[in-house]
């Protein structure tokens, strides 16, 4: 099937999608679920051959994992605490939001689908999520949308 863009043209609109997100980016931290790491020490008083009052008591330390990553942050209006519906261009239809959306690159999309994610954080605020994400392909390139509601 014909296309009415061309492929030089393409990689304009593309590259002009691209730089937009660059210029209205800004950086946001993706918490995600800490690596949990078992440590095991011996019991304070072992007793004689291996018998008494010692038990292996289990500890555990925790490895903060985190990413920072470009993001377009986009507060949605509220009146009240009812969320306000929006009409979205790409789809010419009404949607009602959760607080918050980011769109967000590939790379940040993966990062967050892989594993638990905990909370994002930007603006001083955390967030969880309200929602699943929705892929935004323009173009032969590929972003994403996700919603967001202020952690209370």
């Amino acid at each position: 099937m014909a296309s009415l863009v061309s492929n030089s043209e393409k990689q304009i609109l593309t590259g002009l999608y691209r730089d937009t997100f660059d210029t209205f980016s800004r950086d946001i931290v993706i918490f995600k679920e800490p690596i949990k790491e078992e440590l095991i020490t011996g019991p304070s008083n072992p007793g004689l051959f291996g018998f008494g009052d010692g038990q292996v008591e289990r500890e555990y330390t925790y490895t903060p994992v985190s990413g920072v990553f470009p993001a377009i942050v986009r507060y949605i209006n509220f009146k009240g605490n009812i969320a306000s519906k929006e009409l979205i261009d790409e789809t010419n239809a009404f949607m009602q939001f959760g607080e918050v959306t980011i769109k967000v690159k590939p790379d940040c999309h993966q990062f967050i689908q892989n594993g638990k994610t905990e909370k994002f954080y930007f603006d001083d605020k955390d967030f969880f999520f309200d929602g699943d994400f929705k892929a935004m392909p323009f173009l032969g390139a590929l972003y994403y949308i996700y919603q967001l509601k202020v952690k209370s």
